[in-house]
């Protein structure tokens, strides 16, 4: 193909031996400088993680002409070249594609998923360039992304950025379309071995979008078009958003089950939410995205929070689950937020600037040291949205100013804006909201729902409380996780130790140690740490709740009635 002299970087993708997991690659472009640098992206926007995505790649040679060139390491993500300017340089590499995520590359002899971040190196000084990629794909393979077709199996796209934003879902699709407001959406699915519910997918989806839009006070979403990828799995869960598409992953199994088709809209809703809150409405911090380096902003619990907040009311605005649904999902997630001992470590704040070493490198030991800024974040969202409905207004109304001042302008925002915002729809919140955010104190939940006629119930839980988290590994009954300041911990109990016997009794499921555990009696348990056989003391304490549950107070005046209504449906 003959280049053109301002053309941007063209990559070549060779992907006909997809069934070996690897693909090459072939990068042209005209250089402007005479050294310059190949830098591949150490994150992709909407997964708060370095994941050294440089691991799968092997065998980076580069031409200009007839003559090699030496690539220089720089880092463990980039490269230096010295170049002749406005001569044509190309650069072949091989990746390994093993990873089943929306996040990185994977291939297989069915199908594949190719994420730019994970795969693209970025020529500097060309970034705002246009951008081109061409297949040359298996037999019969198709093409699903939101790149521009500009030729067979050819795309482009008008920046870098853009390209990043774009994934390819590569192998055999099947596929939906349906408007919302005008705007063509497309739902292009793969992976299912049963019946796909396509007669249900065809009414539920447009009602959710719209009601989605609905949220935003517009009748279309900001994009000429919509693209849903999506992959069925055996096991599997996640999104990742994008300006106007979705990457997303899904248990085939779980959509056998009326509560999994409900968790599969939620995520839609969720992911679809994020084309306003995170890709336009955006923090100041990511205007312009760095690729190269971690980026720490606290306002993820925005973000995130926020919409999470949002994805399962929204299916129930739509009318595509029922109230008791809705409550029982939100107070799972209440019980797993109060279960959750490290609420009381870390602030909402710091879990959306630690989010790069903390949540996303769970082990053992995270839930006693942090708490998720998606769970605690939709909690100070349903805090402040009650907030606010109980003054007249909402959270809907301060997203929808967000929208206006933040989104439709493309201002970055940062923490002391939302702040600021919240505080023009009720000026308690310049203290409330940074307290919510800042502290590690237990939220007012009860008192907040009460506001809207609803009670927060612990369980009747009599079991004694040990602080042990137990799994059962084949035949071994192992601890996962001891609970910080528990008796467990005081007893000296780690996680990976294995429970062999109780009181002399040999011990072998959950259920019989649970059952054999008494309050203030000291239990002689007989494990295996660090594969030697030890005695440890144990002396439980009273039970606590395991689980809370939300139920609607019928004795309550018309106004707070009128409220519950406001809150749960708009």
């Amino acid at each position: 193909m003959a280049f053109k002299r301002m053309d941007g970087p063209h990559y070549f993708l060779n992907l006909k031996e997809a069934s070996s997991q690897r693909f090459e690659v072939e990068l042209r472009f005209i250089p402007q400088m005479q050294r310059l640098k190949l830098q591949l992206p150490v994150w992709t926007p909407g997964s708060y993680l370095e994941r050294a995505y440089s691991r799968h790649l092997e065998g980076i040679t580069a031409l200009q002409g007839s003559t090699p060139l030496k690539l220089k390491r720089f880092s463990s993500d980039a490269w230096l070249l010295e170049v002749q300017p406005q001569i044509s340089v190309i650069v072949k590499y091989t990746l390994l594609a093993v990873t089943e995520s929306v996040r990185t590359n994977w291939l297989d002899h069915n199908h594949g998923f190719l994420t730019a971040a994970a795969w693209a190196l970025e020529v500097e000084g060309q970034r705002w360039l246009s951008h081109r990629v061409s297949l040359d794909l298996p037999n019969d393979w198709q093409v699903a992304t939101s790149l521009t077709k500009c030729a067979a199996n050819t795309f482009s796209a008008t920046n870098f950025d853009q390209f990043l934003d774009s994934p390819l879902a590569l192998g055999h699709f099947s596929e939906l379309v349906f408007e919302v407001g005008g705007v063509p959406h497309r739902w292009v699915w793969q992976g299912l071995i049963q019946a796909a519910p396509i007669d249900q997918w065809r009414w539920q989806l447009p009602i959710l979008c719209r009601s989605v839009c609905k949220l935003l006070g517009v009748e279309k979403p900001p994009t000429n078009s919509y693209l849903f990828l999506i992959r069925f799995c055996d096991q599997g869960y996640g999104g990742l958003e994008h300006t106007d598409n979705t990457a997303l992953i899904f248990s085939r199994n779980d959509l056998k089950t009326s509560e999994g088709q409900r968790r599969l809209l939620q995520l839609v809703a969720h992911e679809y939410l994020h084309q306003w809150n995170i890709k336009r409405i955006r923090p100041q911090e990511l205007r312009p995205y760095n690729y190269s380096d971690e980026t720490i902003f606290p306002t993820l619990w925005f973000a995130e929070g926020v919409t999470s907040y949002y994805d399962s009311i929204l299916v129930l605005r739509a009318g595509l689950c029922s109230e008791l649904d809705y409550l029982k999902d939100l107070a799972k997630e209440i019980s797993r937020y109060r279960l959750t001992p490290g609420k009381r470590i870390q602030s909402l704040e710091q879990s959306s600037e630690e989010a790069w070493v903390k949540l996303y490198r769970r082990d053992s030991h995270s839930d006693n040291q942090q708490i998720s800024y998606y769970l605690k974040g939709q909690l100070v969202a349903l805090m402040l949205d009650l907030h606010l409905l109980a003054i007249g207004s909402s959270l809907q109304a301060l997203l929808r100013e967000m929208w206006k001042i933040y989104g439709i302008q493309e201002r970055g925002y940062t923490q002391q804006d939302l702040i600021n915002i919240s505080a023009t729809f009720d000026s308690s919140l310049f203290t409330l909201l940074p307290a919510w955010l800042e502290e590690t104190t237990d939220l007012g939940l009860e008192e907040q729902l009460k506001s809207v006629g609803m009670n927060l119930l612990a369980d009747n839980n009599t079991q004694a409380y040990s602080g042990i988290n137990l799994a059962s590994c084949g035949a071994d009954l192992r601890i996962n996780m001891v609970d910080r300041n528990s008796p467990a911990e005081s007893a000296c109990l780690y996680a990976g130790d294995e429970i062999l016997a109780i009181d002399n009794v040999r011990c072998k499921t959950i259920d019989y140690f649970e059952k054999n555990l008494n309050v203030n009696q000291i239990h002689t348990l007989i494990v295996s740490h660090d594969g030697l056989v030890q005695k440890r003391e144990l002396i439980p304490q009273m039970p606590q709740p395991k689980a809370w549950s939300l139920t609607i107070d019928e004795n309550v005046v018309a106004e707070i009635i009128n409220r519950r209504q406001l809150w749960l449906h708009g």
